[in-house]
């Protein structure tokens, strides 16, 4: 594909196996255009930007998760006489606007993912590398919690 004036042209390359090339590179878009080393660091320090942002999304959605969780307990154990222990196991039944915040969340995750995994697909390895240093610093600073996601249905509670 041609892009310039006719004395400048700028030519996308798409290559189908792995490469280290980054003159003529476009990344998912016409306009995201590489032609020298200077836009290749810019670029792949977006690219790594954007794998962190992914795993702040993550993060985003499991403090979402343990909000609407202690908030439900809260109002559970001002109700009833319930140890803590009991209420650890338990599964939270949610309202609809929590499960369309959740599921908003969800969807930019996934938005999210494909892009990268189009970014993923120019077999580029400095792009490649780029996602994955962005993803592992991401998960470094915003994966520092596991949330268990088992629920057992025999102990679901309605949370309003």
């Amino acid at each position: 594909m041609d892009h310039g004036d006719g004395n400048n042209k700028f030519r996308c390359s798409m290559k189908m196996l792995f490469n280290w090339d980054y003159m003529n590179l476009c990344i998912v878009f016409s306009w995201w255009k590489v032609s020298g080393v200077p836009l290749l660091l810019f670029s792949c320090l977006m690219v790594g930007l954007i794998g962190v942002f992914y795993e702040f999304l993550k993060f985003l959605s499991r403090k979402y998760d343990e909000k609407i969780y202690e908030s439900c307990y809260r109002q559970i154990s001002n109700n009833e006489e319930e140890s803590p222990s009991n209420s650890e196991n338990r599964a939270v039944r949610l309202t609809q606007s929590q499960q369309l915040i959740r599921s908003f969340i969800y969807a930019i995750q996934a938005f999210i993912s494909f892009f990268i995994m189009l970014i993923f697909m120019t077999y580029n390895g400095y792009l490649m590398i780029s996602v994955i240093t962005g993803a592992g610093i991401g998960f470094f600073f915003f994966g520092k919690k596991t949330v268990s996601n088992k629920e057992d249905e025999d102990r679901v509670v309605n949370c309003h």
